[in-house]
């Protein structure tokens, strides 16, 4: 009788009395002990907040691929929020070197290798700007990446990144101009004057029978290479005048000012242009613009470069690398590394290749049917494996100011290539000193 005493309610002086037990479950119900919703509290005080860059172009395929991912991730992740900006490609190393030194810094950005070569060295309250992702990365992790593709994101030792692309310049043509003047097309056995002639041959009224722009360094550095010379000796000291460097500037300058092959003042910007208008019969250009060519209806094939006669050496493109990094100063390095692992995956890479010609960085990728199949994807992963990989330095990130005087002072006659890039060797030494 008595233990029923505990679940009986009684009337007292006429009115209903809760027992003792019903009190106990009363106060724990929600909101009896407070007003405050305290679930919402602690599951906003839960939620990883992740500020990420990007710097793909603006309403670009790449740039919806990117944020499909995002989405993806925080759906798998319900308690991580990701909020990004875009910022230009250009300016993504200054603008994150100015955001860190404001205490400002995203959790996750991405940049390429050479940009890391300039933020690499800098500190703020002797701290690095990036975060070292060693710790971070399994030995099962690291093996995943092509191992070029991994190195290019270190610097002096230090894993500043995760590889989740590279690119390089190749050769591209329309069949239709080559039909048009009975031209057999390219082929990877062509050599320079093999590439020179049918330009040559190609270029007739408004039509040039090739477009580059012949001023600019990124594009004559594979030319070097394939004359024989370096941009720095195993040491990482310039050899902007290294052997074979001069014959390059030289041949690559003549197709405009000697064989007027190319059109005059060919730019990045115009080469485009007239590729795009059928003006121009081949364009030495990038995975990067496939999908603008496709989109002017132009029956676009690609090639390797050729070979230098002179050397047996084919012409080998820079091979750049992006990636994406963790912020020092990153409250959530542990979150912001596994979206980095998740923008780099196999999966992720997979899908940007195929959307979008991003050529991936994950082995396995080298061996999927799907890549491999694809005449795009896998013609510019041959054309990436005769390529030179950038060094990840402050040299390679300092390069381009020197040689841009020299390029000018060779084209406008002023100087011959020998002397113009001695000069701009020694600018970059005497600059790179001036930093220690």
């Amino acid at each position: 009788m008595e233990r029923n005493t505990l679940w009986k309610c009684e009337i007292m002086n006429g009115q209903r009395v809760i027992c003792p037990f019903f009190v106990v479950i009363i106060l724990l119900l929600p909101g009896c002990l407070s007003t405050d919703p305290i679930s919402n509290q602690e599951n906003e005080e839960q939620v990883i907040e992740l500020n990420v860059w990007h710097s793909f172009a603006a309403e670009s395929k790449e740039q919806a691929t990117f944020e499909s991912k995002i989405s993806a991730f925080m759906a798998f992740n319900p308690g991580v929020e990701v909020q990004i900006s875009a910022i230009p490609y250009p300016e993504a190393d200054q603008q994150f070197m100015i955001a860190a030194q404001g205490g400002e810094a995203p959790d996750l950005v991405r940049l390429s290798s050479d940009q890391l070569g300039k933020i690499g060295d800098i500190r703020v309250g002797g701290q690095p700007l990036l975060e070292d992702l060693r710790s971070h990365l399994t030995p099962i992790d690291r093996s995943k990446f092509d191992p070029r593709a991994l190195n290019a994101m270190r610097y002096e030792g230090d894993l500043l990144g995760i590889p989740a692309s590279q690119d390089c310049l190749s050769l591209l043509y329309n069949p239709i101009l080559f039909d048009s003047a009975g031209i057999e097309y390219p082929n990877e056995n062509w050599t320079l004057d093999d590439l020179l002639i049918a330009a040559t041959d190609l270029t007739s009224g408004d039509v040039n029978g090739l477009a580059l722009p012949v001023k600019n360094a990124y594009w004559w550095f594979g030319f070097q290479a394939g004359f024989g010379g370096s941009l720095f000796d195993q040491n990482g000291t310039p050899t902007l005048d290294s052997n074979g460097s001069a014959e390059a500037m030289d041949w690559v300058l003549n197709l405009e000012l000697e064989h007027g092959v190319v059109e005059t003042g060919t730019q990045t910007e115009s080469m485009k242009t007239q590729f795009l208008s059928s003006k121009a019969a081949m364009i030495v250009d990038g995975p990067w613009n496939w999908a603008t060519y496709e989109a002017g209806r132009i029956p676009i094939q690609q090639v390797m470069l050729p070979t230098v006669s002179e050397t047996g050496e084919r012409v080998a493109p820079l091979v750049t690398y992006k990636g994406w990094s963790v912020s020092k100063q990153s409250l959530n390095k542990e979150w912001a590394t596994r979206l980095a692992l998740y923008l780099s995956s196999s999966e992720v890479q997979k899908e940007f290749a195929i959307e979008t010609y991003t050529m991936p960085t994950h082995i396995d990728l080298y061996e999927d049917t799907e890549i491999s199949e694809n005449v795009v994807i896998s013609g510019f992963l041959d054309q990436l494996m005769e390529g030179t990989p950038a060094p990840t330095t402050r040299a390679m990130a300092m390069v381009y100011d020197p040689l841009v005087t020299a390029f000018e002072n060779v084209y406008a006659g002023e100087m011959n290539s020998s002397d113009a890039l001695s000069l701009a060797d020694t600018a970059l030494e005497s600059d790179l000193e001036g930093l220690s």
